[in-house]
């Protein structure tokens, strides 16, 4: 059986499916393959005939009289009033902020009661408790119309306000997760309302599904984990068996939203799946009224931060699990507790909180007051505290950089200071030191009922799938060639050596030979130097991203720093080392004060400015988030958790970065010693911290097989027919078009990954010809299919350059030109071959049609008879030459729309409505029209009486209720009146959608 012969899994097969397992998590569906549209069915049962609402509040009105005793069929309208005025708002984040703040804690209304007086009282919008017995209504195709008309896939109501819109597209229809986010950001523009009261937005295909709060970038969109999975290989179900239940999803509107304060405006904050889980297993723990402990190793670069605060709110705010806590949150640094502090400032519903600054008396005053609220303090202030001056006898302890609890007695000092409380401790590297007196974070932290030491854990792994952190590769340079003076060499060890025999020099030199005399040699700190200065301008440089040195002393730091100025602009490079002990001259003129580090810092993370590389002995190695940061290059022998500090500086996601990066110096990754340098850590951590770059060579001849051995039923040549052969089998095969695309892009983000590399440019091996003759297909595919007229701007800079030496752009622009629709289209598209001028008519037909079908009914059918056409080519029931003519007509009667309005002498939106008459579907209304002369005249005089009537001259007019009322009269006064046609009035769906055509056709829309 061939690809084409199983059925299409489209778009709407997608949704179909999200609404079969809503209802199996708990939800009333609405709309299916045997039934109308959900919204459709909605706006029918509940009067929704402003498409601008989007709350259904006769629905609303009838769950909060059902919810709230004292609210009642006589004064309900009391509490709807109110709660029009808080649903609108000048800015999307600041109605969804109002809005979510009465989802919360309700609405306080002054109520009438039956004896002519008020009182105050908070009405509920939702039953948080008990969520069943809330309206749980999940629908597809619910319509909106605000600037402009959006129909999201599938809406989930909570008492007839939307909580959660959902985007759903197919691979097999060349529509990715991307795509859908793309989608939803154009929604939000479009049509701010419906989002106003909305948690967050689901976007999938039928591979992967991402959750993203209301206004988040794609960068924030993020996967979702069951603590306890049902086993679907589909996300977008396992998404809906566990995120999107009622249960998770009203615990997460109570509990865990947050609104931030960023440079540019306003962020809403939600959990990522490990935060939630993170924090509700701590809940969890908390509420059985035991003083235990519990350790969270959730790896850097998870937002540790965000789950201390996801915790600490709940710990507060919820008096079901503790009455009244203390929750001191520790950090081991000032500038941590500083960062803390920053973090918690900018949150705009995050109250009762101390920050220690004043030192261990400001700290035992606030122990010993014991008031319920957050206390963010260091560690070490603890040394100084009395002993027994705990008050308040429901204090947690959430320690960040748990391991760090356990040094300098510090922990017996917390012990001392508290009698009984609970202890939680945040890390992503734990410490197991294996002797005796070793620290050991997991015996410390965990209970008795946690066989693997932890509460709960989220791994380097993981994050890394979820694209929450970057991979790290690591590449050896630890063999380098330096010169060295044997003469001069020998002539030093008898000098420091004296009379000792050879056995006893040897053990002497090996004893006071480590890794910092290596790095303050000066051949060797020449050599690396010249490697660093090139791998950064090779590598970074072109890219905009940064690099940092690390070396194992401070006077190496100073002396590398000083070798680094002599190859770049000295304001390029800066040494990050402290003025604490004894110094010589070099490193003293290095030294940086604690304010110069901070504008330093600053610095280095500004994308633009300088400093571009950053040299340190041990400064910035933890705690140091700084996205812009790729590589290190190390020149220290870091182990364990201090390695996988160092690594976690450079995973941190941005825009275009693909990985981090490690040039090792030191030879940590050499064969056999990362074993020994992360000893007390299980393999999995080992293997996912870094990975050898000389391996990704290997994966990415593995995936540039994959994508050529695709076409292996053509033969390859520079041909541009060949081209085209292969752009034909793309289009007829939605399982070989959809693993193209996931292996070009896998391909080229390992190509930028390892360039420059002499392996990727030698020519004996194929590499070269054999990406850039796919490079030339992914770009010809681009223009044909996708209509972008120079998609190769949007290639990796890398790729591009191998673009520049090995494909003829020039040849491409010609070849496949992506033209405007229209009528040198199609003049072009007449001297084509069959199979090129299907891909070419069906894209750009596709492109042309994509707006305007959704708006105008005869757009649609034309849209749906071109996907007819290319439906049958694919499935070989036409030839392509047959194929070809159909689209090529169909192409002049699209173009011919327009004509037609003009000929006929109707507006646009007059036309419109002329083809919704006409239109035999059954979506059109032809079955209560006799013929086209009747269907033309109604559609004139309503042409004539809209010209007349309805005022569009002021800015809200497609959106007003005078609009639709003015338009629903002429409606009514043209076709039932003068055409004799009441029966078509009769139909609501009529008058419904001749309402959008004419106002969204309109040339003043």
């Amino acid at each position: 059986m061939s690809q084409n012969s199983f059925p299409e899994f489209n778009e709407q097969k997608v949704e179909y499916a999200l609404l079969d397992w809503l209802a199996d998590a708990g939800w009333d569906t609405y709309g299916g393959p045997d039934e109308p549209d959900g919204g459709v069915q909605l706006d029918a049962k509940y009067d929704r005939d402003d498409k601008s609402e989007v709350i259904y509040w006769e629905l609303l009105r009838e769950q909060l009289i059902a919810l709230n005793e004292k609210v009642t069929d006589h004064n309900v309208d009391d509490v709807i009033t109110s709660l029009r005025r808080d649903f609108a708002g000048d800015s999307l984040l600041e109605a969804n902020r109002n809005v979510q703040e009465r989802l919360q804690k309700g609405r306080q209304v002054n109520l009438s009661k039956s004896d002519g007086t008020s009182e105050k009282v908070v009405v509920d919008l939702i039953n948080h408790e008990e969520p069943e017995k809330n309206s749980l209504i999940a629908a597809n195709q619910f319509r909106v119309r605000q600037n402009e008309l959006v129909i999201p896939d599938v809406v989930l109501f909570v008492n007839g306000i939307p909580l959660v819109v959902t985007e759903l597209k197919s691979l097999t229809q060349d529509s990715t997760v991307t795509d859908a986010i793309d989608d939803i950001h154009t929604y939000e523009d479009d049509a701010p309302r419906l989002f106003a009261p909305v948690l967050f937005n689901v976007a999938a295909d039928h591979e992967h599904a991402r959750y993203g709060a209301v206004d988040a970038p794609e960068t924030h969109y993020n996967p979702w984990q069951p603590d306890d999975p049902i086993g679907s290989h589909s996300e977008l179900k396992e998404m809906a068996h566990s995120l999107l239940t009622p249960g998770t999803l009203l615990d997460i509107v109570k509990h865990f939203v947050f609104y931030q304060r960023q440079p540019g405006g306003n962020a809403k904050i939600i959990p990522r799946h490990m935060q939630y889980h993170g924090t509700n297993a701590i809940l969890q723990r908390v509420s059985r009224g035991r003083f235990e402990n519990g350790l969270i190793w959730h790896t850097q670069g998870s937002g540790k931060s965000f789950t201390m605060f996801f915790t600490a709110r709940n710990l507060l705010y919820r008096p079901d699990i503790i009455k009244t806590p203390q929750v001191l949150i520790l950090v081991d640094r000032q500038n941590l507790r500083d960062q803390m502090s920053d973090d918690l400032g900018k949150l705009l519903d995050f109250e009762h909180y101390e920050i220690v600054t004043d030192g261990a008396d400001q700290l035992q005053s606030l122990i010993e007051e014991g008031q319920s609220q957050v206390v963010v303090t260091t560690i070490q202030l603890f040394q100084d505290v009395d002993e027994n001056i705990q008050e308040n006898d429901e204090t947690v302890v959430l320690s960040d950089e748990a391991h760090r609890f356990m040094e300098a007695k510090l922990g017996s000092k917390l012990d001392n200071a508290l009698d009984s409380y609970y202890h939680f401790g945040f890390t992503g590297t734990p410490v197991n030191e294996n002797t005796e007196a070793g620290r050991n974070t997991f015996q410390h932290y965990s209970e008795p009922r946690d066989e693997d030491g932890y509460l709960h854990h989220y791994s380097m792994e993981n994050g890394i799938n979820d694209d929450v952190i970057l991979p790290v590769h690591f590449e050896l340079r630890h063999g380098l060639d330096w010169e060295i003076d044997d003469d001069v060499m020998d002539q030093a060890h008898e000098a420091a050596t004296g009379d000792l025999d050879f056995e006893k020099r040897d053990k002497l030199i090996q004893e006071t030979i480590n890794q910092q005399t290596l790095a303050e040699l000066r051949s060797r700190r020449i050599t690396i130097t010249e490697e660093i200065v090139d791998h950064y301008r090779e590598k970074l440089a072109p890219s905009g991203w940064k690099g940092m040195v690390v070396t194992p002393s401070r006077k190496a730091a100073a002396l590398y720093g000083e070798e680094l100025q002599k190859y770049l602009d000295p304001e390029e490079v800066r040494v990050v080392i402290s003025s604490a002990g004894k110094s010589d001259p070099i490193t003293r003129t290095y030294h940086t004060s604690k304010s110069e580090r901070e504008r330093i810092v600053d610095e280095f993370k500004d994308e633009e400015g300088d400093p571009k590389i950053l040299v340190v002995c041990s400064m910035l190695l933890t705690g140091f988030d700084a996205p812009i940061l790729k590589t290190i290059y190390l020149d220290r022998p870091l182990t364990n958790h201090n390695l996988l500090q160092a690594i976690a500086r450079t995973n941190r996601p941005a825009e275009g970065k693909q990985n981090g990066e490690i040039v090792d110096f030191a030879g940590v990754f050499a064969e056999g010693n990362v074993e020994e340098a992360l000893n007390y850590y299980p393999p999995d951590v080992r293997e996912a911290a870094a990975e050898d770059v000389n391996e990704l060579l290997g994966k990415f001849d593995k995936k540039l097989q994959e994508a050529i051995d695709l076409f292996d039923h053509i033969e390859i040549d520079d041909d541009p027919e060949t081209v085209v052969e292969c752009l034909t089998y793309l289009r007829k095969d939605a399982e070989a078009r959809r693993r193209f695309k996931e292996l070009y892009r896998d391909v080229e983000k390992l190509y930028d990954t390892l360039a420059p590399m002499g392996e990727l440019e030698d020519r004996d091996t194929g590499r070269p010809q054999k990406y850039s003759w796919l490079t030339q297909v992914h770009l010809a595919y681009q223009r044909s299919m996708n209509r972008e007229s120079e998609p190769e701007r949007r290639l990796r800079e890398k790729t591009k350059e191998i673009v520049d030496n090995n494909v003829d752009v020039d040849r491409m622009d010609e070849e496949f030109e992506v033209v405007e629709f229209g009528a040198d289209h199609l003049e072009r598209v007449r001297d084509m071959d069959a199979e090129q001028g299907i891909t070419e008519v069906a894209g750009a037909a596709d492109d042309y049609l994509d707006e305007r079908s959704e708006h105008h009914p005869r757009y649609r059918r034309l849209s749906e008879r071109v996907r007819e056409v290319v439906d049958k080519w694919e499935s070989d029931e036409v030839t392509a030459d047959r194929a070809y003519e159909e689209l090529v007509e169909l192409e002049e009667e699209i173009l011919s729309v327009e004509d037609e309005a003009e000929e006929r002498g109707l507006s646009p939106s007059g036309h419109a409505l002329f083809a919704a008459l006409m239109d035999d579907s059954d979506e059109g209304f032809a079955e209560y029209i006799d013929g086209e002369d009747e269907a033309q005249f109604i559609a004139k005089r309503v042409d004539e009486e809209l010209a007349e009537r309805v005022d569009t001259s002021y800015t809200d007019w497609t959106t007003s209720k005078r609009t639709r009322e003015d338009i629903q009269k002429l409606l009514l006064e043209v076709i039932a009146i003068e055409a004799e046609k009441p029966d078509l009035c009769k139909d609501d769906r009529f008058l419904e959608d001749a309402r959008d055509y004419l106002i969204e056709n309109h040339p003043d829309a």
